[in-house]
């Protein structure tokens, strides 16, 4: 019933999933709105999709969708080239399939979040709540990276926890994936 068709539009201090949003390159699904923000693109699939090719789909809209009007401009657009420009910073897909580690690549959602070129699709065990992603918007992951690449390690090396040299070393390596984007790190 919260069709952009019918009326639906979002409002200050309510979160909303608005069906049919309109976007240069069609209707998107659904947006997902924090108050006038939007925060994400959904793209819907039929069970026998794949949800993680649909993520092409929903980065279409989302690079079609005109912050105008009431809208707030959750501070894109993101990414420059042929593959970036998105308006809004998060992508999702599904396919209404449950999560199932032992099948990822058909599991029901999919997400990206398009602000980072080294950000990858994943597969969600559920969705973000509302409020999961505005804490999600509002993380400056390029500060954090400038921070861990400044912070002296030598502080711990040779402070209180006199950390020995592969104990260092292995803190070290950690940072550098987490600088990297990796999400899985051993």
């Amino acid at each position: 019933a919260l069709t952009h068709a019918r009326g639906a539009r979002p409002q200050q201090g309510r979160n909303l999933a608005i069906a049919e949003w309109p976007t240069a390159d069609g209707p998107a699904d659904y947006v997902l709105f924090r108050g006038l923000t939007p925060l994400a693109v959904v793209e819907a699939k039929r069970r026998r999709k794949s949800a993680r090719g649909a993520l092409g789909q929903a980065a279409r809209y989302s690079r079609g969708l005109a912050i105008a009007g009431d809208l707030e401009d959750p501070g894109g657009p993101w990414g420059a080239g042929p593959g970036g420009g998105y308006r809004v910073p998060f992508l999702f897909a599904t396919n209404g399939r449950p999560f199932l580690r032992e099948v990822l690549e058909e599991s029901g959602i999919w997400f990206l979040d398009a602000r980072r070129p080294t950000n990858h699709p994943r597969a969600l065990e559920d969705w973000y709540t509302p409020e999961g992603l505005h804490q999600q918007l509002r993380l400056d992951i390029d500060a954090a990276d400038r921070t861990l690449e400044t912070l002296p390690i030598d502080e711990l090396r040779h402070g209180e926890l006199s950390l020995r040299d592969y104990q260092a070393t292995a803190i070290e390596a950690v940072e550098s994936a987490i600088v990297a984007g990796r999400r899985e790190i051993l």
